[in-house]
Order: C-alpha cells, then structure tokens, then sequence
C-alpha cells in the first residue's frame, strides 16, 4: 500500500496545530467552517485526519484564527522538533443538562416492573 502523507505522524502534528489554534482562537468548528464558506462536516472530518489538507488551505485555516502564516510555520517546525506532542484535553460542558441520578438497584427476589407482554391468548388457570 502506497503511504501518503496523510498516515504519518508529522500530518497529525500540523492537525493538532490546526485544531489548537481554533480552540485557541475561541472558535467552534461550525464558527470556523462558516468562515471558510464549507460545511462543519468539512473540518471535523479533517481535524480527525479523515480528510486532506493542501496547503491553500492551511494558509486559510491559520488565518481564520487569527496567525499569519509564518507565525504557523514556526509554530509547527517547534512542535516537529519537540517531543510528541499530546494536545490538551478539552473541558466538558454539560451545557445545563441535569445529570440523571442512577437508578436505585433492585432488591434480590424481587419481580422486574416491567409490563407482561400482551399475547392475544387467555391466561392458564
């Protein structure tokens, strides 16, 4: 099978880059995308190294949030020459959805609440 540069570490790296730089930029991926004119879809799939990136578009990307592309380039020849580089996590936001406590467990012996199926057919006596 044929490599190409979308399977190598040095590719993931200048995605990372990319999806620190939109987080750093306080941007969503629906934000970026509408800026760029493409559908949301579009980046998610290329911050996950499903999709291909030319270097047109990384020029767009970095000035989307805000870097020129020099500046890109330095950062990303820094991260090449670091150690692997882990991206930070991002914070979950519940968003103001109440969390669902768990449900009590059921005591042993004790008959499941679900409802008897109906069949059609008279109970046996």
């Amino acid at each position: 099978m044929k490599r190409t540069s979308l399977h190598t570490p040095e590719y993931a790296t200048v995605v990372a880059l990319l999806r620190d730089l939109r987080l750093e930029a306080g941007l969503s991926q629906s934000e970026a995308a509408a800026e760029l004119e493409r559908p949301q879809t579009w980046l998610s799939a290329l911050e996950v190294g499903g999709r291909g990136l030319d270097l047109v578009q990384v020029r767009e990307l970095a000035a989307v949030y805000g870097v020129d592309f020099p500046n890109f380039a330095v950062r990303l020849e820094q991260r090449l020459k670091d150690p692997p580089y882990r991206p930070p996590r991002r914070r979950r936001v519940d968003a103001g959805i109440p969390v669902v406590p768990e449900a009590p467990a059921m005591r042993p012996g004790k008959i499941s609440g679900k409802p008897k199926r109906n069949t059609g057919r008279k109970p046996s006596k």
